[in-house]
C-alpha cells in the first residue's frame, strides 16, 4: 500500500511538474567572473533583489563561495523579523528519509521528516520553515515523547510563499521543559535553481547523466525537508537515502548500512551514522552515479575520500593529495581533533558557489576541485588549494563554532579567507600564499571599502535577500584583513592560542565576534600582552565602521620625530553627505628604518585625529616605512622628503625593504595619487626602480595602477612616451625571466612571467613577440599537439599576440580552432585583433546564428573588443547603430551590460555625450539599469582623472624618457669579475671600482656616451690601450630634479678618430667616486641581466647607481 501511495503522488506531481516547467533545464546565463576581471574597474551586475547595493564591486573570491542563483529565482519584498522563528521550540534531533527520483520527466523526492523538539516557551503554534514543499497534511503528527501520548493537530497554516513558514496550532499547549516529536510526509522538486535539493547534469560517452545534490547556505534547508533554518537552532541529524543499487549516495557521516527497498525493486535505502551537533545549512546529500576515490590513508588519520564522475578520476589526484594534508595542518594549528570520523570532497557539475562546507561532504563546482596537470595552470593549482584550504578551515571556523547569526557571517567567512593562505602555505610552500595575501585580498577589497557607500563588516540583517547579500568582499576580503591586523598586534602565537581557546569554549554551539574577542583577550592577558585598550575596544572600531584610514607620516627631520595622523581613505567624496558617523580607528602603528632591527610599535588611538611620535629611530638622511609588511588595514603618506629617501633606497638596493612593503609602497601610492593627496610625479619615481624588479607581489601590485594609466593615455600625445617608459621598465623583467618555461620553475616565477609576458609583449617587446609568432606558427602546423606546445601559463599572451601582430592567416586558424574544440581562449585572442575591420567582423557575426560564434560566448565576444583600445569605439557605434539589429537577434539582455563595458576606457565629453545620448534613446532598458549608471559615473571620473594627471604625467615622462644608445659602439662582454663583485659588495669603501667592458667601434668617434645615473661622477682617467686619453667626464644633462642619465666623455687628442673601424677598444674607468651623499648622492649594486645590445648579445652586468650598459659612441 505504501507503494502504491507514493506511486499516486508521483503520478499527480510529474503532471504539476510539467505543467510548471520543473522538467525543463535552466541554465544559469551571464557574464562569468573571467569576463568580469577583464574590466577595470569590475562591473557590477543589476541586483535582482532591489536591495543589493549596485555599486558594490564583486568580491574575487566571494562569487566562489556566494551562492549565484539563477535569474528566475524570484525574490518577494519581505519584513525583516516577521520572517524570524519565534525561538519558543528548539530541534534537538532530526530523522529525515527522502527518495529523488532522478528521471527525465519525474524530478520529485519523496520525503519524510522527524523532529524531537524541546519547548522553551510554552504556546500552542509550532513555526517551522518550508519553502516549495507540498506536505502531506494528513500525516502530520505531535507527539508527547515523555508519555507516547499525541497532540491534536487543529490547525495548519501555510505561509511558504510569504514567509517560507508553516505553522501547526495543536489542541493544548507544549509545556516549558517537555520535549516533543514532531513528523509529516512531502513532496518537494528537484529544481534547476542550484538551491535547496536539486538536480544537475552531465555528459558521459555521449550520454546525458544526472544527480541529485543539496546546497543549503545561507536559507535553504528549508526547501528540502521542514525544519528550525536558523544557525542557533543546532540539532542532529539521521538521514536516510533512497537510490537506484546501481547508484551511489553520500552525506554528512559514514554510511552504516543499505538495505533493499521493500515493493520497489532495483532501489536501495542507505542509512547514515547519527550526526554531531550542527546548523542545518551544514546538512548534505548527494545522490549520483559517481565514483568515491579514496585518499592515500597516510596522508591522514581521517578517511578522506573524492566523488566525481567517472571519467574524471584521473582529474582528482592533486584534490586527493593536497585535502588531506591540509586536514592534517589544520588539526595541528588548531591542536583540536577534526571532529567527524571521514571527509568527502564532491565536484559538481552544475553549483551555485564555487564551494560549501558541508560538514564531512564539502561540495566544489567541479572546475575548482578537478584539475587537469595537462592543460591546468599555475593560477588553476593555487585556485583549488586555496579553495580546499578555505573549505577545510570552515569544518572548524563554521561548524564547529558557527556565527550566531548572518550578521557576523564574516566570522566564518573571514576566518575562512584568511586561514585559507596559512593552509596552503603550510602544504605548498613554493606558492608563497603569504606573501601574495596583500594582492589578493588586502590592495582589492581596499578599492571596495574606500566608497562612502560600502558597510560595516557586521550590520544588522533578517531576510533572504539580506543575508545573501552579506557574501561579499567586506564579509570575506576585509574580514580576512582585519582578523590578519588582530594576529599581528597581539602576536601571532597568542593569537593562535587564543584561537584554540575561543574553539574549545564554544564547540558544537554559537558564537558573535565578542566571544571571539574576550578569548582572545584571556589569552593576551595570560601571556602578559601589552595593549591601549582591550581587543574588544580596538577591533569594534574596524567591525562596525566601513571604510579604512590613510595615515600620514610628516617627520620633524630636526628632532628625528614625527607627526602621525589618520583619515578615512575615500575614492569618492560627496558633497551632499549625511553620514554622522566619526571616521576614526584604533590604528596599531608599526614602523623601521631597518628590517634587520625589531619593528618598533605604537597606537594612534580612536579619540585622536593625531599623534606626535617623539623619536623614529632614524637619521635625518635614513627612510621611514610604516605598516610592516602591510599587516594593518590602512594607506600611508609620507612627507615629501621621506619618499625621496624610499624612492633612492630603492634604486640603490630595493631589497633593503621586504616584497610586501615594496607591493605596498606602490599600490599606496598610486591610489594616493588617484585621489590627489599626492602628486603623481612622486607615485611615479617610485616605479624608476622597477627595471630593477624580479619579485612577483610588487609587479602584480601596480601593474593595475599602471594599467588603470595605460587606459587612460591612450588616445592621447603622452602614449609614445608612455609606452617608451614602461617598455624600459618591462623588458628587463620579462629578460630576466624569459619566455620558455621549464616545469622546474618556482611556482611565483610562472606567476611572474605571465604579468612579463603579457605587458612585453602588449609593448612589442621584439624577444616576447617573435617568440609567440613561432609558438603560433608551429601550433599552426601541429595543432593536435596544442598541450605540448603551449603552456597553458602563457595560451593567453601567445594567441593573443599572434592575433594582434599577425594576418588573415592566423585569425583563420584561430578561429578554426575554436569552432572544432569549443575553446573559447581562440575567440578571445581574435578580439585582439588591431585591424577595425576585423573587429567590425566580429561584431556582425554577433547577430548571425550560423556564423559560429556560439550564443554562450557572444557576451565574451563584445567584452572583449569594447576592451580592445581599437575595438571600444567600434563596440560603442555598433551598440548605438544597430540596437534594433542586436534586439531582434539576441533580445534586451546584453543591452545594460554591454553598455557598461564599452564605458571602461571611455574618458572625453564627446564619449560622455554619445553614451548620454544612447541612454536617452532607449530610456525603457536603460533608464533604470544600475549599470548604465554605473558606466556613466566610471566615464566621468576618467574624464577628471585626465583633467587632472594628463599634463603633469605627460611632463613627468618627458624629464625620465629612456636614453638611446648611438649605434657606434657595440659591447662584446663585459667582466663576469665585476657581476661577482657587484652581486656581493653593495658598498665599497675603496673609491676605485673596475668597470671593464670590452668594446668594438663602429664610425671614428671622439666621444664615448654610457649610461650611468646616481653617480657622482669625478674626473677619471681613460685608458686606451694602444692609445691613450685624458677624457673629461660631464654629465649630458644636470638638473636639480632630474637624476644624471648619461656621461660624455671627450677625448684630448684625436688619436680615436684615427682607429679603424671595429678594432678593439678596453676601457678601464678609474676615480669613480660611489659613495653619494643625500639625494642623487648615494647608489647601489645592480643587476641588469641579458639586456641586448646593438649588434651583439650582452650580458648587461650593471654598476652601481641605474646600472651601466656598457655601450659607448
Amino acid at each position: 500500500m505504501k507503494t502504491s501511495r507514493n506511486l499516486q503522488f508521483l503520478i499527480v506531481l510529474i503532471a504539476v511538474s510539467s505543467a510548471f516547467g520543473f522538467g525543463i533545464q535552466s541554465n544559469y546565463e551571464g557574464p562569468d567572473q573571467v569576463e568580469l576581471s577583464l574590466l577595470e574597474p569590475a562591473i557590477v551586475l543589476d541586483p535582482v533583489d532591489g536591495i543589493s547595493r549596485w555599486w558594490y564591486t564583486p568580491s574575487r573570491k566571494a562569487h566562489i563561495f556566494r551562492h549565484n542563483y539563477p535569474k528566475n529565482v524570484e525574490t518577494k519584498p519581505k519584513q525583516g523579523e516577521d520572517l524570524r522563528l519565534p525561538g519558543n521550540i528548539l530541534p534537538r534531533l532530526y530523522n529525515i528519509r527522502l527518495l529523488p527520483f532522478i528521471e527525465v520527466g519525474n524530478w520529485t523526492t519523496d520525503g519524510y521528516v522527524e523532529i524531537s523538539v524541546d519547548c522553551i516557551i510554552s504556546t500552542v503554534n509550532i513555526s517551522i520553515n518550508s519553502l516549495d514543499l507540498t506536505i502531506d497534511q494528513a500525516s502530520i503528527t505531535v507527539t508527547d515523547e515523555l508519555t507516547g501520548s499525541p497532540i491534536p493537530v487543529i490547525n495548519f497554516i501555510d505561509e511558504q510563499s510569504t514567509r517560507e513558514l508553516i505553522t501547526l496550532q495543536v489542541a493544548q499547549p507544549l509545556t516549558v521543559g517537555g520535549r516533543y516529536k514532531i513528523t509529516m510526509k512531502y513532496i518537494s522538486i528537484l529544481n534547476t535553481l542550484l538551491t535547496g535539493f536539486y538536480r544537475s547534469d552531465y555528459e558521459e560517452n555521449g550520454e546525458t547523466k544526472y544527480l541529485a545534490v543539496s546546497d543549503f547556505e545561507a536559507t535553504s534547508a528549508r526547501r528540502a525537508f521542514p525544519c528550525f533554518d536558523e544557525p542557533t537552532m543546532k540539532a542532529n541529524f539521521t538521514v536516510t537515502l533512497g537510490r537506484k543499487e546501481t547508484w551511489t549516495s553520500a552525506s554528512n557521516m559514514p554510511l552504516i548500512r543499505t538495505e533493499p527497498m521493500v515493493g520497489v525493486p532495483g532501489f536501495v535505502w542507505d542509512y547514515y551514522e547519527t550526526s554531531v551537533t550542527m546548523s542545518t545549512y551544514l546538512v548534505a546529500f548527494l545522490v549520483s552515479e559517481f565514483v568515491g576515490i579514496p585518499s592515500d590513508p597516510g596522508l591522514s588519520n581521517v578517511e578522506f575520500r573524492i566523488w566525481a564522475r567517472a571519467d574524471a578520476r584521473n582529474l582528482t589526484d592533486y584534490a586527493r593529495n593536497i585535502g588531506p594534508r591540509v586536514l592534517e595542518f589544520f588539526e595541528s594549528f588548531y591542536a583540536i581533533d577534526y571532529p567527524l570520523p571521514k571527509q568527502d570532497m564532491a565536484a559538481i557539475p552544475d553549483f551555485a558557489a564555487g564551494a560549501m562546507e558541508n560538514w564531512g561532504l564539502i561540495t566544489y563546482r567541479e572546475q575548482y576541485l578537478l584539475t587537469d596537470p595537462s592543460t591546468a595552470s599555475a593560477r588553476s593549482f593555487q585556485f583549488a588549494a586555496i579553495i580546499i584550504a578555505h573549505e577545510l578551515s570552515h569544518q572548524w571556523f563554521g561548524n564547529l563554532v558557527t556565527m550566531d547569526w548572518w550578521n557576523a557571517l564574516w566570522l566564518n567567512e573571514g576566518f575562512a579567507s584568511y586561514m585559507e593562505y596559512i593552509g596552503t602555505d603550510a602544504v605548498e610552500p613554493d606558492f608563497k600564499m603569504n606573501d601574495q595575501f596583500i594582492i589578493e585580498n588586502l590592495q582589492y577589497v581596499f578599492g571596495v571599502d574606500a566608497l562612502e557607500t560600502s558597510r560595516p563588516i557586521n550590520i544588522e540583517v533578517n531576510t533572504p535577500a539580506e543575508i545573501n547579500s552579506m557574501f561579499d568582499a567586506i564579509s570575506y576580503e576585509k574580514g580576512s584583513c582585519v582578523i590578519r591586523m588582530c594576529a599581528d598586534f597581539i602576536g601571532f602565537d597568542t593569537f593562535q592560542r587564543g584561537l584554540t581557546r575561543y574553539l574549545n569554549d564554544n564547540a558544537y554551539s554559537n558564537a558573535g565576534q565578542d566571544n571571539l574577542w574576550a578569548a582572545l583577550q584571556t589569552q593576551a592577558d595570560l601571556e602578559n600582552v601589552v595593549l591601549p585598550a582591550t581587543i574588544k575596544e580596538i577591533m569594534d572600531t574596524w567591525t562596525y565602521k566601513m571604510g579604512f584610514p590613510f595615515i600620514t607620516v610628516t617627520r620633524d627631520y630636526q628632532t628625528g620625530g614625527a607627526l602621525v595622523t589618520q583619515e578615512r581613505f575615500l575614492l569618492r567624496k560627496s558633497n551632499d553627505s549625511t553620514d554622522p558617523i566619526v571616521y576614526q580607528w584604533w590604528v596599531p602603528l608599526t614602523y623601521t628604518s631597518d628590517y634587520t632591527q625589531t619593528t618598533k610599535r605604537d597606537w594612534l588611538p580612536v579619540d585622536q585625529v593625531s599623534k606626535t611620535l617623539s623619536n623614529l629611530g632614524a637619521s635625518a638622511n635614513q627612510w621611514v616605512i610604516f605598516n610592516i609588511d602591510q599587516q594593518n588595514y590602512y594607506r600611508v603618506a609620507y612627507d615629501t622628503a621621506n619618499y625621496a629617501l624610499i624612492r633612492d633606497q630603492l634604486m640603490m638596493d630595493h631589497q633593503q625593504f621586504s616584497d610586501n612593503n615594496r607591493g605596498q609602497l606602490v599600490d599606496d601610492a598610486f591610489n594616493l595619487a588617484l585621489v590627489e593627496l599626492i602628486p603623481y610625479a612622486t607615485a611615479l619615481d617610485l616605479t624608476l626602480y622597477l627595471k630593477y624588479e624580479r619579485d612577483y607581489v610588487p609587479w602584480h601590485a601596480v601593474l593595475t595602477e599602471l594599467n588603470y594609466i595605460d587606459t587612460m593615455l591612450y588616445n592621447f600625445v603622452e602614449f609614445p612616451n608612455w609606452k617608451n617608459y614602461m617598455t624600459s621598465i618591462v623588458e628587463p623583467y620579462y629578460t630576466s625571466i624569459g619566455f620558455a618555461e621549464t616545469q622546474s620553475d618556482p611556482h611565483l616565477e610562472k606567476l611572474s612571467r605571465i604579468d612579463a609576458m603579457n605587458w612585453a609583449c602588449r609593448l612589442g617587446v621584439a624577444d616576447c613577440v617573435q617568440n609567440s609568432l613561432s609558438t603560433y606558427a608551429l601550433l599552426m602546423s601541429q595543432p593536435e599537439n596544442l598541450l605540448q606546445i603551449v603552456s597553458p601559463n602563457e595560451k593567453s599572451t601567445i594567441l593573443r599576440t599572434a592575433i594582434e601582430n599577425g594576418g588573415q592567416t592566423e585569425y583563420d586558424f584561430a578561429f578554426n580552432q575554436y569552432k572544432a574544440t569549443g575553446d573559447n581562449s581562440f575567440l578571445v585572442a581574435m578580439c585582439a585583433s588591431k585591424q577595425a575591420t576585423v573587429l567590425s567582423g566580429l561584431l556582425e557575426m554577433l547577430l548571425d546564428p550560423n556564423s559560429g560564434i556560439l550564443r554562450s560566448d557572444v557576451n565574451t565576444v563584445f567584452n572583449n573588443i569594447a576592451n580592445n583600445p581599437i575595438g571600444n569605439e567600434l563596440a560603442l557605434d555598433f551598440l548605438i547603430n544597430r540596437w534594433n539589429d542586436i534586439q531582434n537577434a539576441l533580445g534586451v539582455t546584453y543591452f545594460p551590460t554591454w553598455y557598461r563595458y564599452v564605458c571602461t576606457r571611455q574618458n572625453t565629453q564627446a564619449g560622455l555625450d554619445k553614451l548620454i545620448q544612447l541612454r536617452d534613446a532607449h530610456l525603457i532598458i536603460l533608464g533604470n539599469s544600475n549599470s548604465v549608471k554605473q558606466g556613466i559615473e566610471t566615464v566621468e571620473t576618467n574624464i577628471k582623472w585626465v583633467s587632472l594627471n594628463e599634463g603633469e604625467i605627460g611632463t613627468w615622462l618627458v624629464a625620465n624618457q629612456p636614453a638611446r644608445m648611438p649605434k657606434m659602439l657595440y659591447e662584446q662582454q663585459t667582466s663576469k669579475e665585476s657581476d661577482k663583485t657587484c652581486n656581493k659588495i653593495r658598498y665599497i669603501s675603496s673609491n676605485i671600482w673596475p668597470f671593464k667592458p670590452s668594446v668594438n667601434t663602429g664610425p671614428l668617434t671622439r666621444t664615448l656616451l654610457i649610461h650611468a645615473s646616481h653617480l657622482n661622477m669625478k674626473l677619471g682617467l681613460i685608458i686606451l690601450f694602444g692609445l691613450v686619453a685624458i677624457a673629461a667626464i660631464q654629465p649630458v644633462a644636470e638638473t636639480a630634479a632630474v637624476p644624471v642619465d648619461d656621461v660624455a666623455m671627450e677625448a684630448e687628442d684625436s688619436a680615436i678618430d684615427m682607429m679603424p673601424d671595429e678594432s678593439a677598444l678596453k676601457i678601464i674607468m678609474h676615480k669613480l667616486e660611489h659613495w653619494l651623499k643625500k639625494c642623487y648622492k648615494k647608489g647601489g649594486c645592480r643587476e641588469d641581466y641579458g639586456h641586448h645590445s646593438y649588434g651583439h648579445q650582452s650580458y648587461g652586468y650593471g654598476s652601481y647607481g641605474h646600472g651601466g650598459y656598457g655601450y659607448g659612441k
